[in-house]
C-alpha cells in the first residue's frame, strides 16, 4: 500500500508539502487502522513508511542521506512520526479497555498475568495514564 502510493505520487507535479499532507492525513490513518491489532518494532514501521519519506525528500530537493529528524522538525512539512502515532493509539485503546467496567475482570487477570510473566511487583494499574486519557485515534 505504501509503495503503491509512493509510486503513484512520484511522477505527479506535487510539492513536498502536498506529499507530506497526504502522508499525515491519508496514509498514517489508513496504516493505523490496519495495524490496530498489531504493534511492530520501530525499525519495521520505519521500513514500511520509508518509500513515502524518500518521496518527500525527493520532492523537497533534499539529498537521499538527509536525516529523518530534519523532515520531522522542519515546519513546512510537520511530518508525524509513524511509530509514535501507532504507539499512542495502542496505549489509548488499552487504556479504554482497562477502564471499561465490563472488562474489569479481564483487566485484573491480564495485570496478574503480566506481573507473574514479568516477575514484577509493580501493579500496572498504578501507572498514571492521564496523559493518554485525552488521546483518541481516527
Amino acid at each position: 500500500m505504501v509503495k503503491d502510493m509512493a509510486a503513484l505520487l512520484s511522477p505527479k507535479k506535487l510539492l513536498a508539502q502536498h506529499v507530506a499532507y497526504l502522508y499525515n492525513v491519508v496514509l498514517l490513518p489508513r496504516l493505523e487502522f490496519r495495524l490496530q491489532t498489531t504493534l511492530f518494532a520501530e525499525s519495521t514501521i520505519n521500513c514500511i513508511v520509508s518509500p513515502m519519506l524518500s518521496l518527500i525528500r525527493q520532492k523537497a530537493g533534499f539529498a537521499s542521506v538527509t536525516l529523518l529528524s530534519a523532515l520531522f522538525t522542519l515546519l513546512p512539512f510537520s511530518i508525524q512520526h509513524a511509530f509514535s502515532r501507532f504507539l499512542s493509539s495502542h496505549v489509548a485503546s488499552w487504556q479504554r479497555i482497562f477502564s471499561h467496567p465490563l472488562y474489569i475482570l479481564f483487566a485484573n487477570y491480564m495485570i496478574t498475568y503480566l506481573q507473574g510473566f514479568l516477575d514484577c511487583d509493580v501493579c500496572p494499574s498504578t501507572i498514571d495514564l492521564e496523559p493518554w486519557s485525552h488521546t483518541f485515534s481516527l
